[in-house]
Order: structure tokens, then C-alpha cells, then sequence
């Protein structure tokens, strides 16, 4: 993997929460329209909607829905996680995986892993055309993310069609770089609820137990990647919550370490933030995976436990 391949690809991965990328397989391939939830927060001062992304989308699916398109027009700001032009600046991705993607000269990725898992590590890096050598410098998670990242890409694309990481900003581009873009264009502000620099740290400050139990646990999700995607979008699509909440949540505690540094310690962190715009006047669309936004602990559920009132499903 050339370093331009992996600039391209840390921008696809750093800038989504959960890596929640998705596709349509056979079971949804006649349907062109979604309608995913919309929450909504009167303040009396301003209006607060709460949207949940997905983040590689089929090209003809037509996800926006007239009371998303309502709230977009009537919105001073949108705010997403981070900058998504930051995100795929290549000079600044690059220097961030420079500085915390690689394993320390001497170190090997395989010497890392027990006999089975390299067999597995391998079996996949072929099934994406990638080079077990080419990635053997790489740390853990961001093998990890690598392929989750190129195989979601890959069930999205053509048979045949070579896999191209920056498809995800855009043909491919999810309802987060969709809407960064349409904000860019009708000139609404834009704000960020973190950096790119806490997002990585996010994964490089996982031990290197940590990292690598995160890669085995990838390694074993391979084979059901198709199923579990194709249930996610089906519920993101139609607006299940309950359905996307087990889907996500249901191997959260395979990798407990990761789901807290992924979820939990940054929505208490975000809740502040949205409080904020509560107070300042302005009407906002709030644009996050919809990971942050279903079950127990997301960012939807502490709001509401702090006595605000948040409609929606």
C-alpha cells in the first residue's frame, strides 16, 4: 500500500465514529428512498435537529427526507464531528498516520500475532488485493480500520471494480460528506464537535493489547461483514431504531476498552457542546453516525436523562 493510498484511506476511517460504512446488497436493491430519524430540540431560542449519518451510501439512494430538508434550510449551522475538509486535507491526514499509524522500526505486524490470526490477516489482506508485506509496519488499529474500511467499500462497488478509498467522499460519499458539501454550497456555518487530532488519539492511545485484541475481533467479524451491514443500512434506512441499536451494540462488549473511548467519553463530552447551542440563538442541524444517537448512553438518551426535552422517535 503506497503512502497516497493510506493518506486516502485515513481520511475515509478517521473521520466516522464506529467505521459504520454501509451498502445495499440484493435484499434492498429496488429500493431508492430511506427516511432516517430526525430528532428535534425547542429551546425558544433557536431549534436544535439531531441527524444520524451513514457514511458510505449506494449512489441512487435518496435519504433526504422534506422534514430533514426543512430543517436544513431553516438552519444557521451545521455541525458534525469534525472538519470534514481537515479530514481530507491529505498534508494533515498524512502527517497525523505518519505520527501514530506505523509500529516503531524493527516491529512486526505478523510477529505481533498468533499463528491462526496471521493466516487469518492474510486470507483477508488478499481478499482486498493488498500485500501482507504492505501493511506489516502498520499498527494494529489502523489494520484494523483498514479493513473494515476497504472491505465495506468493496461490498458497495462493481464486481471487478478496483477499490478506491476516496469513493467515500464521493460517489460512495455518506449523508455526512453529502451534507458537508451542501453546506459549503448554500453557505451555512459549519461547525466540529472535536478534532482529527482526538479522533486518532481515540485509537492510538489503546495499549497494544488493546489494539490488537480490536484486530483480532475484526479478523473474526469478517465473514458475517455482508449480513451485518445490510441489517444496519436496513434499519438506518427506515428509521428502526431498536433494530440499529442491537445491531450496533450487540459485540460492544467484545472490546469494552474501545466502545467507551468510542462512544461513551465522547458524548460526555458533546453534551456541552450541544447545551451551548441551546443558548446561542441560532438554529442547528447536528450531524453525527447514527451510532451516537440509538440505545442506552447515546447522546439522544443523556439529554433526555437531563430533563431535556428532545422529540423524536
Amino acid at each position: 500500500m503506497t503512502r497516497q493510498s493510506i493518506r486516502g484511506l485515513a481520511a475515509l476511517v478517521l473521520s466516522f465514529s464506529l467505521a459504520l460504512l454501509g451498502n445495499f446488497s440484493s435484499a434492498m436493491a429496488g429500493d431508492t428512498r430511506a427516511a432516517p430519524a430526525l430528532w428535534k430540540i425547542d429551546t425558544g431560542h433557536g431549534t436544535i435537529y439531531l441527524f444520524g449519518s451513514f457514511h458510505i451510501l449506494p449512489r441512487d439512494l435518496q435519504w433526504r427526507t422534506p422534514e430533514l430538508d426543512a430543517a436544513l434550510n431553516t438552519a444557521q449551522q451545521l455541525d458534525f464531528e469534525i472538519n470534514m475538509d481537515e479530514a481530507q486535507d491529505p498534508a494533515r491526514m498524512g502527517a497525523l498516520i505518519r505520527q501514530f499509524g506505523f509500529l516503531p522500526e524493527g516491529q512486526s505486524l505478523h510477529r505481533m500475532l498468533a499463528t491462526e490470526y496471521r493466516a487469518k490477516l492474510d486470507a483477508e489482506l488478499a481478499e482486498l488485493g493488498l500485500p501482507p508485506q504492505g501493511v506489516d509496519r502498520m499498527r494494529p488499529w489502523l489494520v484494523a480500520l483498514t479493513i473494515t474500511s476497504l472491505s465495506a467499500l468493496k461490498h458497495t462497488s462493481k464486481p471487478g471494480e478496483k477499490l478506491d478509498p476516496g469513493a467515500a467522499t464521493g460517489d460512495h460519499g455518506g449523508a455526512d460528506i453529502q451534507l458537508w458539501n451542501w453546506a459549503k454550497a448554500n453557505n451555512k456555518l459549519r461547525g466540529a464537535l472535536e478534532t482529527l487530532d482526538s479522533q486518532i488519539h481515540i485509537f492510538s492511545d489503546l495499549s497494544r493489547e488493546q489494539e490488537i485484541q480490536y484486530l483480532i475481533v475484526t479478523l473474526q467479524q469478517t465473514g458475517k461483514l455482508d449480513d451485518d451491514l445490510e441489517k444496519l443500512l436496513q434499519a438506518w434506512a427506515s428509521g428502526d431504531l431498536n433494530s440499529l441499536d442491537k445491531e450496533l451494540n450487540a459485540d460492544a462488549n467484545q472490546f469494552p476498552q474501545l466502545h467507551q473511548a468510542l462512544l461513551t467519553d465522547r458524548h460526555a463530552k458533546w453534551i456541552p457542546e450541544i447545551e451551548a447551542m441551546m443558548n446561542d440563538g441560532r438554529n442547528h442541524v447536528v450531524i453525527v453516525g447514527a451510532a451516537h444517537l440509538v440505545g442506552k448512553g447515546s447522546v439522544i438518551d443523556l439529554l433526555r436523562s437531563k430533563g431535556i426535552r428532545v422529540a423524536g422517535p
